[in-house]
């Protein structure tokens, strides 16, 4: 019989605490049995509704890291599996969860809008995804939000995405052929990437007409500009360079 997900995620938490405590506190065997619970909740089938009961209940942080790291491996090991349906619930599910807890640990933020960002991706050349361009439309309503927190929520929304399309080296390892990252890039670059430079522009356009910054607008500002600079020393596929002549 199968364990249910509340048993799984209590496995999941002791297994973490095992694996956070200070190696005098452990054992090597204590610490490889854990590691290889770990493993197997990694490897786990149609793990998608255990790791949405994890993220909704877990109050662990490593234990979010790793639902969240369950979902990106499973929706590329499983997406010929899914329903349009089910890959829009999930995306939707994931977006919503990191907008209503912007002071998440920045490690699991990331790791979440990493499997978003996989989600859009992955359903770049079969459209699997309602609509893959939504995605900005949601960052558009957090950075005009005017909360730093929400603002910056929004910037880990594009790093992710600019880091799983920029190349095969920042791409997520998710079992897909070079040609098919190669085809995302391509598409990337000449339907999004210049959308999200204007984001990077807007804001700090926005915070240099702001005589003194307030409190967490630095940080903001400094994440605006980070992206603004990946996206200029962006590498444009020879494609793309064909088609903007």
């Amino acid at each position: 019989m199968a364990a249910s997900a509340e048993e799984i995620q209590a496995q999941l938490e002791s297994a973490a605490h095992v694996i956070m405590a200070p190696p005098t506190m452990v054992t090597a065997e204590q610490r490889h049995q854990s590691e290889k619970v770990l493993l197997s909740f990694r490897k786990l089938k149609s793990p998608f509704s255990t790791c949405k009961h994890i993220l909704e209940s877990s109050k662990v942080d490593y234990v979010l890291f790793q639902a969240a790291s369950t979902i990106k491996e499973g929706v590329a090991r499983e997406w010929v599996l899914l329903d349009k349906s089910e890959v829009e619930s999930m995306r939707a599910f994931l977006l919503r969860y990191v907008m209503e807890k912007p002071h998440l640990q920045s490690y699991v933020r990331q790791q979440i809008l990493q499997a978003v960002a996989v989600i859009v991706k992955r359903g770049t050349v079969d459209q699997k995804t309602e609509d893959r361009h939504r995605i900005y439309d949601d960052v558009s309503e957090l950075i005009h939000s005017g909360n730093t927190a929400l603002q910056m929520v929004a910037c880990s929304i594009l790093i992710s995405l600019l880091n799983e399309y920029s190349s095969t080296s920042r791409s997520s390892d998710v079992g897909l052929s070079w040609e098919f990252h190669a085809t995302c890039k391509r598409t990337f670059e000449t339907s999004d990437l210049k959308k999200v430079f204007v984001f990077a522009v807007q804001v700090l356009h926005q915070f240099s007409n702001d005589d003194i910054p307030v409190s967490g607008e630095t940080s903001v500002f400094n994440k605006f500009l980070s992206i603004a600079e990946q996206v200029l020393s962006w590498e444009i596929g020879r494609a793309s360079c064909r088609e903007r002549v």
